[in-house]
């Protein structure tokens, strides 16, 4: 008898529990990624200016030498201003034999002194010189600033029929500018964590199979009860 009670009381008892873990609902974390991040980007430029080599004739034309009746001949005399570093180019061709020069002013006047004068018929120091020819290409590089001569001699007694082309060719050096530096901001990911939660079930899907459980352990213990009892009334009589 104090069994069947027993286990009556201890099924009520437990109602109550099942009826508190029918409520209970799942959860889950999960983790969300947000971007936000900022970056400075450094964006250069450079800018190359070269100047190209500059070209300036200095004579070209066919020319006409008288025969000379001196000892150092009659000369062909073309001036020009030069720049140290220019490059002085030309071609010089001649029916006779002549003598070529290029020369500092200096070095031209106190060398046609000479000459009057009677001295040497060949100038001292000649930037470039080539002489008894009747055909010469040349290239030469000026030395220092200031005016040149350019100098065709001639010796013979006879008349030289020629021809003369000279430029020179002044190379200017590349310029480079200054290189100029700027700043971009530029949006990048960054990630950053989050916790949430989440529900996943339903507290009345939940809890209805539960309680239906519930009601029918009331009833069979009840039954129980009952018949127990029953079996006990019959006993006594």
């Amino acid at each position: 008898m104090l069994k069947g009670k027993f286990a009556i009381w201890l099924i009520l008892l437990l109602i109550p529990l099942l009826l508190m873990a029918s409520q209970s609902v799942q959860s889950q974390e999960y983790t969300t990624t947000t971007t936000l991040a900022t970056t400075t980007v450094a964006v250069g430029t450079q800018t190359l200016t070269t100047t190209q080599p500059q070209t300036r004739p200095i004579f070209s034309a066919p020319l006409t030498i008288p025969p000379t009746h001196g000892v150092c001949g009659i000369f062909f005399v073309q001036p020009f201003n030069a720049t140290v570093g220019d490059v002085l180019t030309g071609t010089m061709t001649s029916d006779s034999k002549v003598d070529f020069y290029v020369m500092t002013d200096t070095a031209f006047q106190a060398w046609s002194h000479q000459v009057v004068a009677g001295g040497t018929c060949t100038p001292a120091s000649p930037v470039l010189s080539q002489q008894g020819t009747t055909s010469f290409n040349f290239t030469t590089t000026i030395p220092s600033n200031g005016v040149y001569e350019l100098v065709i001699d001639n010796l013979s007694h006879s008349t030289v029929n020629g021809q003369l082309t000279a430029a020179l060719t002044v190379a200017a050096p590349a310029v480079v500018t200054a290189t100029v530096y700027s700043t971009v901001t530029q949006e990048n990911i960054q990630t950053v964590m989050q916790t949430s939660t989440q529900n996943t079930g339903s507290p009345t899907s939940g809890t209805m199979p539960l309680i239906v459980v519930a009601l029918i352990v009331v009833i069979l213990a009840v039954l129980i009860y009952a018949a127990r009892k029953k079996r006990l009334h019959a006993a006594s009589k």
